[in-house]
């Protein structure tokens, strides 16, 4: 079964389904209605809410499918790692969001320009909870660490979607769907995610007999 999504470019493309499946789990626990804290810092206060970042916000859906595509045709090993570490992160947040639920201020918005407009529909659709860690800024940080750590990949490509990334997670701030700690608790699930990844993967090996040298090892963490 693991060589079929290796060698099929649609099996292995077929797993991004686990992504909006995941994301049922997400709107479940949007509604819920749970006692919610705040993480908010003196220093988020002092972000300034900049409308135009509800762009880069709204484009992180794009962002996430043609990166995930485009990495499922350059390097399908990487492609199949990076999609299961980004599945582990969404549900360790779930479980985060189940038992520890967090919100974030929003500012007094006035429907006065059509990014304005986009800021607000925004507001309306999604509940000011599931907070800490940020999934966009899980994903966005995921795909930005498999991109660069891809020397196949052209560097052009690898830099447009750190760039892409990078002003994704700025987004979560300046749009005020996020606060600091959100993020930084997003891109520390994701490196505790990488570091954990490779000691099982060294033993899966082990158990199979099949141990690789210290230099493979470091080279595929």
């Amino acid at each position: 079964m693991g060589r079929l999504f290796l060698t099929s470019r649609w099996a292995s493309l077929s797993l991004l389904l686990t992504v909006p499946l995941l994301s049922l789990i997400y709107l479940y626990v949007n509604r819920m209605n749970l006692p919610a804290l705040s993480l908010e810092t003196g220093l988020d206060r002092r972000i300034p809410f900049v409308p135009a970042f509800i762009l880069p916000y709204l484009g992180w859906f794009a962002f996430l499918l043609a990166a995930f595509v485009y990495l499922a045709f350059r390097d399908r090993r990487l492609y199949l790692r990076t999609l299961l570490r980004f599945d582990i992160g969404l549900l360790a947040c779930y479980v985060v969001y189940l038992f520890c639920q967090t919100t974030v201020p929003r500012p007094v918005v006035a429907d006065t320009s059509w990014l304005n407009h986009l800021v607000l529909l925004v507001y309306r659709n999604d509940e000011p909870v599931n907070c800490f860690p940020s999934t966009h800024v899980l994903t966005s940080y995921c795909l930005l660490r498999a991109y660069l750590s891809s020397p196949g990949i052209r560097r052009p490509i690898r830099y447009a979607v750190a760039g892409s990334a990078i002003l994704i997670i700025l987004s979560t701030l300046f749009v005020k769907q996020h606060v600091l700690l959100d993020a930084v608790g997003a891109i520390a699930l994701v490196e505790a995610i990488y570091a954990l990844a490779r000691p099982v993967r060294i033993a899966g090996l082990r158990l199979l007999g099949r141990v690789p040298s210290q230099a493979a090892v470091s080279s595929k963490s």
